[in-house]
């Protein structure tokens, strides 16, 4: 006589319900933790490279943000994203003799195409404008469609002479960018490269109306000016970058075009 089998025991309503009500508040209680203490569930370099960041709201000078990515490094050596947080710290000091080994060292840690596009960009603050090339290549190999890129390598190109190649990239900019005024800076500085400087201008007159805190527009669209023969515009345009020059002195991002 077979008997029938006996039903499997089922956990108590209490238990499910209170399963049930731990994955509704877990995620809560994880909110209101990271809300309240930003740094829970991180470790010490974790923590230390938070507070760098923090510093932009808390007034930090870098030095001070770089004295905690310093420990942060300390702690994790094998983090990438530290030494190139640093380094870009390094930047704003114009200390690219610490910013470009930070680079280095990142890269070696985690090749990825926007950190090369960081390194050629401080390349060429530094002046190694060839030796950018080769970062701005495989950044663009790496992520094609990251138009920013092009702009970086525009730039370079039209300083070393390669005018073909810095227009062939700004009109790839434009197309990808056309509502930033970099965009037709870059554009401008290849045409200008290429001897068609009143083209070059209209692409000046343009950026500078969509962003006249670029200085660097301003002394392009004076250098235009002179070339085509209208010396008092040029003189006017000067006198301008000269005074807008002052005005944003702290807004390295509209003194240089290389920085970002």
């Amino acid at each position: 006589m077979s008997s029938s089998p006996r039903p499997r025991p089922r956990a108590p309503l209490l238990w499910v319900g209170l399963a049930a009500a731990a994955i509704l508040v877990l995620p809560v209680v994880g909110f209101v933790l990271l809300s309240f203490f930003p740094d829970f569930g991180h470790d010490r370099a974790d923590r230390e490279y938070f507070a760098a960041l923090r510093g932009e709201e808390e007034g930090m000078t870098r030095e001070q943000q770089i004295s905690h990515l310093d420990q942060a490094i300390l702690l994790a050596p094998r983090r990438a994203s530290l030494y190139e947080t640093r380094a870009g710290y390094w930047v704003d000091l114009r200390r690219f003799d610490r910013a470009l080994p930070d680079f280095d060292r990142g890269i070696e840690l985690l090749d990825r195409p926007y950190a090369r596009f960081r390194r050629g960009l401080a390349l060429c603050q530094d002046g190694q404008i060839e030796r950018s090339l080769g970062d701005f290549d495989t950044a663009i190999a790496g992520q094609p469609s990251n138009f920013q890129f092009y702009r970086g390598r525009s730039l370079a190109r039209a300083a070393i002479g390669d005018g073909q190649g810095a227009l062939a990239d700004a009109q790839r900019l434009v197309a990808g960018l056309p509502q930033q005024a970099e965009s037709y800076h870059a554009r401008g500085v290849a045409l200008e490269q290429l001897g068609r400087e009143r083209e070059a201008l209209e692409d000046f007159d343009r950026a500078a109306a969509m962003r006249p805190e670029l200085v660097y527009v301003v002394e392009a669209q004076s250098r235009a000016l002179d070339r085509i023969g209208d010396h008092e515009g040029a003189r006017l345009s000067q006198d301008a970058a000269a005074r807008l020059r002052l005005e944003q002195s702290g807004c390295a991002a509209c003194l240089d075009p290389f920085r970002y």
